[in-house]
């Protein structure tokens, strides 16, 4: 379908993905260049992811764009002032452009898979910023802030309990800001992570 929802401050947005990749490559601009990578992917929702990401692209900047990737994984936009972050879960996919600053994005759909992971990125001192019985929402909420944390950090692996750290959550059940702190480098930066959720995903972002 169009975009699903597009922001201007910073340049965000996200792509309900609806159509089958071969839908999704018609789209884009650049059919002929990704048919090779394509073929070399076996899932069928994975093509449709890649290509979901590359379209939204197309339709934020209103150009055909190549994404690159460092070493690390971490994607960039070659001879383009714009720093890049990319997302996508089941059935959506998200991109943010930043022309000052590291960007990042992480978009979950809901699942209650992640009351069993809690012990394993959050600590004591961030359980207690939540609820006393956190809601699902609230979890995928601070799972999300860590992973568009990492992500702007440019590293290849992190332990989220170690070296990323929520200090703050301020907002409500559908909106809000978390302060999250990064100890993977040695800037240890702080970032303000914006959150919103609805009844189908949660999404973080850098502000």
């Amino acid at each position: 379908m169009p975009v699903l929802q597009k922001y201007t401050s910073p340049l965000w947005g996200i792509w309900k993905i609806e159509e089958s990749w071969e839908q999704l490559l018609h789209l884009s601009e650049r059919p002929d260049e990704y048919v090779p990578f394509l073929n070399s992917i076996q899932s069928e929702n994975r093509k449709a992811e890649w290509l979901a990401v590359r379209v939204l692209l197309e339709r934020l900047t209103g150009a055909s764009t190549t994404i690159a990737y460092h070493a690390s994984g971490a994607p960039y936009l070659p001879g383009s002032p714009y720093h890049i972050g990319i997302s996508h879960t089941k059935g959506y996919a998200a991109v943010i452009l930043d022309p000052v600053k590291p960007a990042g994005i992480d978009i979950e759909y809901h699942s209650e898979r992640i009351r069993k992971l809690q012990s394993r990125f959050l600590n004591e001192t961030e359980l207690n910023l939540l609820d006393k019985n956190p809601e699902t929402n609230e979890l995928l909420v601070c799972w999300s802030a860590k992973e568009t944390t990492f992500k702007m950090t440019g590293q290849k692996a992190a332990d989220w309990l170690r070296d990323i750290h929520i200090t703050t959550i301020e907002g409500c059940r559908e909106t809000g800001f978390l302060t999250v702190q990064e100890t993977l480098t040695p800037q240890a930066a702080t970032y303000h992570i914006r959150y919103d959720t609805t009844p189908d995903f949660v999404i973080t972002r850098s502000q």
